[in-house]
């Protein structure tokens, strides 16, 4: 081998290990089983087959590549967490200027000065407040004595009165008790003369009660001796009358015989009656069902007719037409017409089809209507048979009422006899109770006639002993005179003693009128609490308006303290993901380092980069978007945009500690140690890798479980088709030995 083709293996070897080619290409446009795809990745299999690589060689590449990707990843996510912190340090930055904006016009000094005026104020209104309040004190102490003077002056005249009240109240239950003796004494009195005059009268009154009794006495006599005749009477009505009952029995036992034949007969009757209407509905209804069936017959009929006489005319039409043969006539013409000839045929065979099931439908209405006939007959000579079995009954029933009637006229005739004997016994009995009645009502006259002239006389010796006990008139009369006396003189002075009290009334009444110095203090006073109030309510605005710049301070303070903890959380990250960066760094060395051993191997290179070439092409992978650091010139500058988006153009600058995301707007780059308010997220910064400039896959890519799909997929990366070119080796080793 030539130095030159170990030059070009040697690149191709990099090329493959560092991914400098198609390490991080993006997904390739063509689909998975294109077949210009699976062409050119055959012919690039079967090309690496041919250069005799060895299979431990290809496994330290792959677990070299596999370290890069994992490195890759790891630094990726520590990268974009330092960029979130920063993003974190810009909100506190923000949130910081505008709380040092917001607290610009803070002026401390002078709102604890207006504190401090507002709070001097307050003391001066409760200083004047307390001064008032004294002079309003010292006004209500002088007028409360007068009130209490005034009060007690009507006290005594009240007690004066109460003791005025009490006397004369004594004095009138004096006069109260002696008009109750005078009155007792004329009672007495007059009880006595009543009493005297009683008892001349029930004196009188028991000689025409001894002569009452004695001829109520022979009444009585009479009426004992009516009694024996009437029940006699009585006793013979009653035996004329259990005969009459005992003829009504067997009677009644007849008719309620007759009775029960006669509401068996209508039952059967009713019961006929129901067969019969059951029967004639019947023959109702299949009455109607033979007019339907008729009406349908005659519709069918017509139906037909009206299908025959259009098929004559279509047929007429058509004959014509084809007698004017096949050149005078139209085919479109001769062959609607025979449409519509056979359309009507079609149509006649359904109405002849109709007519037909409508006479079947007929035949059976009308062998219908003969069945219901027949059952009306039959219902109705089983009617007729019923009414006259109830005649028979009915006549029965009248046989035996008449019978019935004969007997119960001789049973109310003696029940009636029964009544008049019970009658006149009863009147005499009642003459009898009259004449007892009357004989005790006699007796109990002239013994109240004698309680009464007993009852009398100890009337009148009760009076003489109440006249005896009660007094005289004039002695009673005298001691009303003076019990009258003393009630006078107690009444006037208890009238002293109310004008006394009007006048200690009208003395508080005029002590409690508010006088004008005391009007003045209260007035004074409340002037000064609405002075304090409105004093109260400027300190409470003052204090407020110190309390919110005092806060607007703390927000200062606290937005200061967030700054610093977001710088410190953001040195951490940027620290941790330069850590990464040097991890990620040496496993880019690693694989250096294995891609120098593949520099020994004789293949054709120039053959293989065609491959390859071709199978990317192939595969899709577009120019600019295969991943590759796209500078023109090698030198970095103005046309170098990095090494594709596999890493979402995150960048560490080990050499300088700063994390480089995506450009978004031309700005400064921000490392730790400067001034962060000129950073601005997203803003990009150039930095060199260490070592070789490999941009390997992005997270999640190539892992040992996908390493058998065709290149259309491995294309997603390199590590992929690096795993792809190891899988070709181990099936040669596996089919060689």
């Amino acid at each position: 081998m030539t130095l030159r083709k170990k030059i070009f293996a040697t690149g191709t070897a990099a090329a493959l290990a560092s991914g400098g080619l198609f390490l991080t290409a993006t997904p390739a446009a063509a689909a998975p089983g294109d077949a210009a795809c699976l062409a050119a990745e055959a012919e690039l299999r079967t090309a690496l087959e041919r250069a005799g690589l060895e299979a431990e060689l290809v496994d330290q590449l792959e677990a070299a590549v596999d370290a890069v990707v994992a490195a890759q990843v790891e630094r990726n996510a520590l990268a974009q967490a330092a960029l979130d912190a920063a993003v974190e340090l810009e909100a506190a930055l923000v949130a910081l200027d505008a709380a040092v904006e917001a607290a610009a016009d803070v002026d401390i000094e002078a709102a604890e000065a207006e504190r401090d005026a507002a709070q001097e104020a307050l003391d001066v209104a409760n200083a004047d407040l307390a001064d008032s309040q004294a002079a309003l004190d010292a006004e209500l102490e002088a007028y409360n004595e007068v009130v209490a003077e005034a009060q007690d002056a009507l006290d005594v005249a009240l007690e004066v009165r109460a003791e005025v009240a009490v006397d004369l109240e004594t004095a009138e239950g004096t006069l109260v008790d002696a008009e109750a003796d005078l009155a007792a004494a004329v009672a007495a009195a007059e009880a006595l003369d009543a009493a005297l005059a009683a008892q001349v009268e029930a004196d009188a009154a028991v000689g025409p009660a001894e002569d009452a009794l004695d001829a109520a006495l022979a009444v009585q006599v009479e009426a004992d001796a009516a009694v024996g005749p009437a029940e006699d009477a009585l006793d013979a009505a009653l035996a004329a009358q259990a005969e009459a009952d005992a003829a009504t029995v067997p009677l009644q036992e007849a008719l309620d015989a007759a009775l029960a034949l006669r509401v068996e007969a209508d039952a059967a009757l009713r019961d006929a009656e129901a067969g019969l209407a059951t029967a004639l509905a019947v023959q109702a209804e299949a009455n109607a069902d033979l007019a339907g069936a008729q009406a349908a017959v005659e519709a069918a009929v017509a139906v037909q007719a009206g299908a025959e006489t259009a098929l004559l005319a279509a047929q007429v039409d058509l004959d014509a037409l084809l007698a004017l043969g096949e050149s005078g006539a139209d085919p479109e013409e001769v062959a609607a017409a025979q449409a519509l000839v056979a359309e009507l045929e079609a149509a006649l065979d359904v109405a002849v089809g109709n007519v037909a099931a409508a006479q079947v439908t007929l035949g059976t209405a009308e062998g219908a209507v003969a069945d219901a006939t027949v059952a009306v007959d039959i219902a109705q000579a089983e009617v007729d048979a019923a009414a006259a079995v109830q005649a028979d009954a009915a006549a029965a029933v009248e046989a035996a009422q008449a019978d019935l009637d004969v007997a119960l006229a001789a049973q109310l005739a003696a029940e009636t006899s029964v009544l008049d004997a019970q009658a006149n016994l009863d009147a005499v009995l009642a003459a009898q109770v009259a004449a007892d009645t009357a004989v005790l009502n006699a007796q109990a006259d002239l013994d109240a006639a004698v309680a009464a002239a007993v009852a009398a006389a100890d009337a009148v010796a009760e009076a003489q002993a109440a006249v005896d006990a009660a007094g005289s008139i004039a002695d009673a009369e005298a001691a009303v005179a003076v019990a009258q006396a003393d009630v006078d003189a107690a009444a006037a002075v208890l009238a002293d003693a109310e004008i006394a009290v009007t006048d200690a009334e009208a003395a508080l009444a005029e002590a409690e009128v508010e006088p004008e110095s005391l009007v003045e203090a209260r007035a004074l006073v409340a002037s000064d609490e609405e002075f304090v109030a409105e004093a109260e309510a400027d300190l409470a605005a003052a204090q407020a308006a110190l309390d919110a710049e005092l806060q607007l301070l703390a927000d200062v303070e606290a937005a200061q303290d967030a700054v610093e903890t977001a710088e410190a959380d953001l040195d951490i990250a940027v620290e941790v993901a330069v850590e990464a960066q040097l991890v990620l760094d040496a496993t880019i060395e690693d694989l250096a380092d294995i891609r120098l051993e593949l520099g020994d191997v004789g293949v054709d290179v120039e053959e293989l980069e065609i491959l390859f070439d071709e199978a990317l092409q192939a595969c899709g992978a577009a120019a600019g978007a295969d991943g590759d650091d796209d500078d023109t010139d090698g030198d970095h500058g103005d046309d170098y945009v990095g090494g594709g988006d596999a890493d979402g153009g995150i960048r560490v600058d080990v050499d300088n500690g700063v994390v480089v995301g995506p450009q978004a707007v031309p700005s400064a780059p921000w490392s730790p140690g400067t001034s962060p308010s000129h950073w601005v997220p997203g803003s990009t910064m150039y930095s060199t890798n260490q070592g070789m400039n490999v941009q390997t896959a992005a997270a999640g890519t190539g892992s040992s479980a996908d390493r058998g799909t065709g290149l259309g997929l491995l294309a997603l990366t390199g590590a992929g088709l690096l795993a792809a070119t190891g899988i070709v080796l181990r099936r040669r080793f596996t089919t060689e030995g």
